[in-house]
């Protein structure tokens, strides 16, 4: 009876071990997958104080690294879109139009873990005439 209760246990015992090693896979995961999400944002947030990034005459590009690229990279695209109105109680007139533009940024980490996201940026400049 006892073996039968100890074969019991251990396999209880075995049990909770891979299932909490599988748990540890997932958090390892999920916390690679915010990583290139963050890279991936801050790719952005760089993308846009970088001199020239927003060029009317076709898409540019611009690749960073974080830490010395030990933690993560982003790589960013940045395409001219159209040019629209400005928005409406915006105060600019009819002498000023929005060049519209499209940001793609892919954030990437060291183990492989990817993360794209989009967005899209207006910056105001007088029309040509």
């Amino acid at each position: 009876m006892s073996l039968v209760i100890l074969m019991i246990l251990t396999l209880l015992g075995i049990t909770a071990m891979s299932t909490s090693s599988l748990q540890e896979k997932m958090s390892g995961n999920a916390q690679e997958t915010t990583r290139a999400f963050e890279a991936a944002e801050s790719g952005l947030n760089q993308a846009l104080n970088t001199s020239g990034a927003l060029s009317l005459s076709g898409s540019t590009t611009n690749n960073f690294s974080y830490d010395s690229g030990k933690s993560g990279s982003a790589t960013v695209v940045t395409s001219f879109v159209q040019y629209t109105s400005p928005k409406r109680g915006s105060g600019y007139g009819s002498s000023f139009q929005a060049a519209n533009f499209d940001q793609s940024s892919t954030g990437t980490t060291t183990v492989g873990a990817k993360a794209i996201v989009h967005q899209g940026v207006a910056q105001i400049v007088p029309t040509s005439n």
